[in-house]
């Protein structure tokens, strides 16, 4: 099997001729770049030309289903260095956000206001969503496909479930409870309207080039706790899935946060993959005790604590330990890829990517020779 057909047969749970290794690096590559502080060796080389110098499968990410507003909401995106705002102007009323740029080269965004504060708030809330089409573009995953080949997947993210979309993005979870409990008719008319306007999404992807569809959950127990997360995200993503399968795509969850409580509910919500599964010591995710219940059941792409990938973490020797025991615990798993829980960190010692990349291709050559002799 190439990789690419070794990546697709893990997303689906069937058997695979080699463990699949892909380190998420693109934080780590843009932050680097713009430092100046790439290693030697790598200068010069693309994000995919530097995957494929370290050993590890490509994984790239794409837009292929794009958002349109109707002209009836005026968007302004106003740039000021140190911070950004976002407005909307529709004819029942207005919506402001505001963003705060991390001090350090980064430039990460970080959302200090969110564009939902009050109940009329949320009337025009539902107005923008609901004047809010999409449109297919195929031209960016084109290029990427061909560029990635056969040494791994180009994959594409849709909206996240209507809950966190809401609670996360539009109000900020702590006012988005209260604004759930002192008007729920209002609340669930915006996550109705959310649910109908994201499945367009969806749709028009399964109509697409894309194989693997995957979502901006960042999933987590603590803001989405299996109450929530019965009521809010299965009946969606089975909804999703539906969409998906007819159009022989995959669906997936990026699900990078403290999932232990949520595992039970995994096999039956209607994904078939979740990446990012971040383990001990980020989480009280056991590796070896999650792959008990989900081996089989739904693809899993993780177990690699990002504090490992850095000095402060561990030492290297303590790494090669770890990823030694985690291969031999779950590395022949149906359905597990060895991946980030959740991102190389822009600081990490990098040499940590290729030491894991030459573990993982030892073991598929023992792998190999297990099976040749048996």
């Amino acid at each position: 099997m190439t990789r690419r057909e070794a990546y697709y047969h893990a997303l689906r749970c069937e058997p695979t001729d080699q463990l699949i290794w892909t380190s998420n690096f693109d934080h780590w590559y843009n932050v680097n770049t713009q430092n100046g502080t790439i290693p030697a060796e790598y200068r010069g080389l693309s994000c995919n030309d530097l995957m494929r110098a370290v050993g590890s499968t490509l994984w790239r990410r794409v837009t292929v289903v794009r958002p349109v507003l109707d002209p009836s909401v005026q968007y302004e995106y106003d740039d000021r260095g140190e911070e950004v705002f976002e407005h909307y102007r529709t004819p029942i009323g207005e919506l402001h956000a505001r963003h705060q740029m991390a001090p350090d080269s980064s430039h990460a965004l970080f959302l200090c206001e969110h564009r939902v504060k009050t109940l009329e708030d949320i009337r025009v809330l539902q107005y923008v969503i609901e004047a809010t089409g999409y449109e297919l573009v195929t031209e960016e995953y084109e290029k990427q496909r061909a560029e990635v080949g056969d040494d791994g997947i180009v994959l594409t993210g849709l909206p996240c479930i209507p809950f966190i979309q809401f609670a996360k993005n539009d109000v900020g979870y702590q006012n988005a409870y209260y604004l759930m409990a002192d008007y729920p008719d209002e609340v669930e008319a915006v996550l109705e309207a959310y649910t109908k306007n994201f499945l367009q999404a969806y749709r028009l992807a399964a109509q697409g080039p894309c194989e693997l569809i995957t979502n901006g959950d960042n999933m987590d127990q603590l803001t989405c706790p299996p109450a929530y997360f019965q009521r809010y995200a299965v009946p969606f993503y089975q909804q999703v899935k539906e969409i998906l399968h007819a159009g022989g795509k995959i669906s997936q969850g990026h699900w990078c946060g403290q999932l232990s409580e949520l595992i039970p509910y995994m096999p039956d919500c209607g994904l078939d993959a979740v990446e990012a599964m971040t383990p001990e010591p980020m989480s009280r995710v056991n590796m070896r005790e999650a792959m008990d219940v989900l081996e089989g059941k739904i693809a899993i792409q993780g177990g690699v604590p990002s504090v490992f990938m850095c000095h402060e973490g561990c030492t290297r020797d303590e790494l090669a330990a770890y990823i030694r025991k985690l291969l031999s615990e779950v590395g022949h798993c149906r359905g597990f890829m060895l991946g980030m829980g959740d991102n190389v960190p822009p600081n990490a010692d990098f040499p940590r990517v290729k030491m894991i990349s030459e573990m993982v291709a030892e073991y598929n050559r023992t792998r190999r020779g297990a099976l040749t002799s048996s």
